[in-house]
Formats: C-alpha cells, sequence, structure tokens
C-alpha cells in the first residue's frame, strides 16, 4: 500500500492544521528572527507622559502592601504615575490596606458588591485624565525600570499598546518544566510578531494603553486582554512586546489552578470569536491575519483538529500513517498516565503530560465559551 494516497487525504491536512502552531510557525519565526536586523534601540521620549496604573483588587491583603510599595518605588518621575486601585467588593482588609497609602498619593476605589475586572476598567479608564494607562495584577511586582521601558515605546505614533514580559515563579514542580519551555517559546513570538506587525493580545498582568483608543468592552467579555489590543489594533495602531518591562508573579499551586486558568483563557476565546470581538477588523494587514491565524486561531484549534486526526486515523485505520498516528498517541497518552499516576518527574513524562494537560483544559473551555457556561466573575485562590 502506497504511504499516501487520497484516503489520508483529511488526515494529512488534519496534522498540519495541529502542527503549525506548535512546530512550524514557531520555527519560522525563530528563522526570521535571525535573519532579519536586529531591532533598533528604543529612544526614551523628551518628556515622560503621565500614566495611570489602575489594579484591580478582590481580596488582596496579603500581597496590596508590597505591590503599592513596590508601586511607589518605581523609577518615573515623581507626579507623573497615578496609581489607581479598584478594590472589587473585596471581604477583606484590602481597601483598609489600600487607604493607609492615601498620603502617599495613593487613590482607592472601594466597590461595596463585587462587579468584575471588565465593568471597574470600562468606568475607571474612560474617566483617566492620563494620556496613558497601566493595567496591573494586584499580585505582580514589577522591576523598577518597568513603567519607563513601557512609555518608551510610545515615541512610535504607531504604537497604541505595550505588553510587558511577566515572568512566572514559584510553580507547582508538577508543571514548573513544560510551563518554563512554554514561556520561552511564547516570548519569542510575541518579539517576532511585534517586529513583524503587532501582537495579536497582550499579557494582562502587565500592558500599557493610550487612553484615547480604549473601547468598552461589551458586557461578560471573559477575556479583556484579547478584546482590548484587537480593538486598538482594528482602529490602525500596533499592540507590541517589549521584554525589558519585567514582572514577576507567583506561578499556579497546584494543576487545578491552572487547569482552570487554561479553561478560563480558552472559554473567553471562543466567547469572542462568537461576538466578532475576537477578530481581526476588516482592512488589517495580511500579516497580522498571519499572525493572527498562526499564533492565536490555530492554537485555539489544536484539541480540534487533534481529535480529527484521530477520527480521520481510525477510520482509515489500515493504513500505515494512520497506524502511526494511532500508535503515537496512544504512547503519549500512557507516558502522561503514568507520569500522572507515579509524580515521576522527566522530560519522557513531563512533556506529553503538560501537553495533553493543556489541551483538555482548552477544549473544555472552548465548549463552555460556546455554550456561555463560564462565569465572567474568576474565582480567587486563596494561598
Amino acid at each position: 500500500m502506497p504511504l499516501f494516497d487520497l484516503r489520508v487525504l483529511p488526515l494529512l491536512v488534519f496534522l498540519l492544521l495541529a502542527a503549525w502552531p506548535l512546530i512550524l510557525y514557531p520555527a519560522l519565526m525563530l528563522l526570521a528572527g535571525r535573519l532579519r536586523r536586529p531591532a533598533a534601540p528604543v529612544a526614551n521620549p523628551a518628556e515622560w507622559p503621565r500614566a495611570a496604573l489602575v489594579i484591580c483588587a478582590l481580596n488582596e491583603a496579603r500581597v496590596i502592601g508590597a505591590k503599592l510599595d513596590n508601586t511607589l518605588a518605581l523609577d518615573y518621575p515623581p507626579g507623573r504615575l497615578r496609581v489607581v486601585v479598584v478594590s472589587d467588593g473585596s471581604t477583606d482588609a484590602t481597601a483598609a490596606i489600600v487607604r493607609g497609602y492615601r498620603e502617599r498619593g495613593v487613590q482607592l476605589i472601594d466597590q461595596p458588591a463585587r462587579r468584575g475586572k471588565l465593568t471597574n476598567l470600562n468606568e475607571v479608564i474612560p474617566a483617566c485624565p492620563e494620556e496613558f494607562v497601566v493595567l496591573s495584577d494586584a499580585n505582580v511586582m514589577y522591576d523598577a525600570a518597568a513603567i519607563r521601558r513601557l512609555m518608551a515605546r510610545f515615541t512610535d505614533a504607531r504604537v497604541g499598546c505595550v505588553s510587558g514580559k511577566v515572568i512566572i515563579t514559584n510553580t507547582t514542580p508538577e508543571l514548573s518544566q513544560g510551563e518554563g519551555s512554554y514561556y520561552s517559546v511564547e516570548w519569542m513570538l510575541q518579539e517576532q510578531a511585534s517586529r513583524l506587525y503587532s501582537m495579536v493580545g497582550a499579557d494582562g498582568a502587565m500592558y500599557a494603553l493610550r487612553r484615547a483608543l480604549y473601547e468598552p468592552c461589551p458586557a461578560g467579555t471573559l477575556i479583556e486582554d484579547l478584546v482590548i489590543p484587537l480593538s486598538i489594533v482594528g482602529r490602525g495602531y500596533r499592540a507590541v512586546m517589549e521584554p525589558g518591562a519585567v514582572g514577576w508573579e507567583e506561578g499556579p499551586s497546584s494543576p487545578a489552578e491552572e487547569f482552570k486558568r487554561k479553561v478560563r483563557i480558552a472559554a473567553g476565546a471562543s466567547q469572542a470569536l462568537m461576538h466578532g470581538t475576537g477578530w481581526p477588523r476588516r482592512g488589517a494587514p495580511l500579516r497580522f491575519w498571519f499572525v493572527f491565524v498562526s499564533h492565536k486561531l490555530l492554537r485555539w484549534l489544536i484539541p480540534v483538529n487533534l481529535a480529527g486526526a484521530l477520527a480521520a486515523a481510525a477510520l482509515t485505520w489500515a493504513h500505515p500513517l494512520s497506524q502511526l498516528v494511532l500508535a503515537g498517541f496512544g504512547l503519549m497518552a500512557l507516558l502522561a498516565l503514568v507520569r500522572w499516576a507515579s509524580g515521576v518527574r522527566w522530560t519522557l513524562f513531563d512533556a506529553p503530560y503538560y501537553f495533553l494537560f493543556g489541551q483538555v483544559a482548552v477544549a473544555v473551555g472552548l465548549w463552555r465559551g460556546i455554550a456561555g457556561t463560564q462565569s465572567v466573575l474568576w474565582e480567587k485562590v486563596n494561598r
């Protein structure tokens, strides 16, 4: 039997669609980065602009004091960075701790009932008098130069959104190796997409935007750090990554916590696609469509394409290629199962475990986004 015939064409298509965002696109972008000239250094503005740093906090008493100390120690000209903390119905001492920083210029918006991050952003950002707004999570500590690095990128008038580089620390050992590999590739792709034209989303823990470009997100939006940058790019501006703007955030303390996070992201992606806010707008450059399809759309669809490949292989099980695919998936599933059951940490077991763990979470999230069963309110983890 020939290795290739029309009967396995659907299998080959599904395999290609699954392999493109995982292997082929990263390899292409890595090669392009090595062939392309180094990016020109970013010049500092003649006068640092005024900016507002907005922190939405829910029961963050454990970290909010350290976060504000970190923020007030940032290397940014005095009087040009206003700090706003929105306590979103916190039931612990979050608001009381923030009030203790009032004399140091920190503004508190104390919401008596929980409304969700998006509702607060839709009110706070348009009301900011500053030209730029920086959005930060309460548990992310910034490098002293982070805000300067973000603001410097806006000297390019075409840039409307700048995302920082948030490094995950203290991740549960069960996921640390796979997570480290993932972020190394992700940062490379973000940098190369920024140089090609624009990133698709931003890191919600650290990103800045031109306040005038902000469009309130539709009610119920799950992942605003996808929808907001896309809307900015849709207005003719770029969203770029600044690798020199560094922050640190504690990673998940358990696989269950990370699973919930991945489910929420995937649910937000499918929701945004269905509502039309997760697509590039008409007139977007072809190179941005290339990044969007390669880096986001096909990545979200990996579990769908893998399921299609398995179904196509099962229907043509007598073909050598189909047998190879079925055997390969069976081996990967077995190695992941051994890793899950035994807890043995070794790359041979870690890689398939982390991959399948992520794909199951994405599949669950896609379904929840389509079904509309994912809550817009994030389930906070208390540590």
